[in-house]
This record gives C-alpha cells, structure tokens and sequence, in this order.
C-alpha cells in the first residue's frame, strides 16, 4: 500500500520505470529501489529494463507476475495475473534468451511462456498454457 502511494506521487509506475532506465540519474537507485518494492507488494518480478510497446496493459493489476529483463512485449498487449514470461535458466538449457511477444496478443492468467519463444501477432494466450515453440501471428492457443 506504501509503494502504491509513493508511485502515484511520482506520476504512476510508468513514469517510476522510465525514470529507473535514465542513465547518470542522481536519483536512479532511489526509483529502481521504488520499483522494486512495488513490485514485491504485488508479488511481482517484472523487470524495469522490460522493453515494451504503448499500450500494456494488467486488467487485474501487476499480480503474482514474472517477467525477465530481456523480454521484448509489442505494443497494445493484455496480460494478466500470474503470467510467467522468463529465460529459462537451467545449466543445459539452449534457449537462455528471453521471449519475444508481439503487438495485440492477449496473455491469460496462468501462461507460462519460457525460453528463447517468439509469439506473433494478435496471439491469444490462453489460461495456464505452457508455450513450448513459437507461435505463429494471428493464432489462439489453448
């Protein structure tokens, strides 16, 4: 509730992003230490260094989410609680990049999309699916 309070007196948690990623900032440990304690009062680990497009929005705000540093998001994309999007970090693994998600796709709760991915345009994601493979644009997935 604190955190809620000081992002809100800073122009939102957006702005306390943008402000985390300016570089030679006096002040840039005191917005990435905000952020991440917003995001630990939501049970969250979304990533400042997260690049996404306009539009991104978390219809049942920033619950339970995991989102790795690398991941690219389009713009206009939906996602919400409890989605996992990460690098899969095992020793062995191949795929240790980040996923890439594309413009207009919709994420449901639960969905796990781990490793070196690629989901296309207007994808809809949905509740607690594991992507395994790239998805091609304009594709549903149950």
């Amino acid at each position: 509730m604190i955190s809620r309070i000081l992002v809100t007196l800073f122009g939102g948690i957006w702005k306390v992003k943008k402000k985390c990623l300016a570089k030679g900032s006096f002040f840039s440990k005191f917005y990435i230490s905000l952020y991440n304690y917003y995001q630990f009062e939501h049970g969250s680990s979304i990533s400042y260094k997260v690049n996404h497009g306009e539009g991104l929005v978390f219809p049942r705000g920033m619950k339970q989410i995991v989102i790795a540093e690398d991941v690219n998001i389009g713009s206009n994309c939906i996602i919400y609680q409890q989605v996992t999007i990460d690098k899969d970090l095992l020793t062995d693994s191949t795929s240790a990049q980040a996923p890439t998600i594309g413009n207009n796709c919709v994420i449901y709760p639960g969905a796990k999309i781990i490793g070196n991915l690629t989901i296309g345009d207007n994808v809809i994601i949905g509740a607690n699916a594991v992507i395994e493979n790239n998805i091609t644009d304009n594709t549903v997935v149950k």
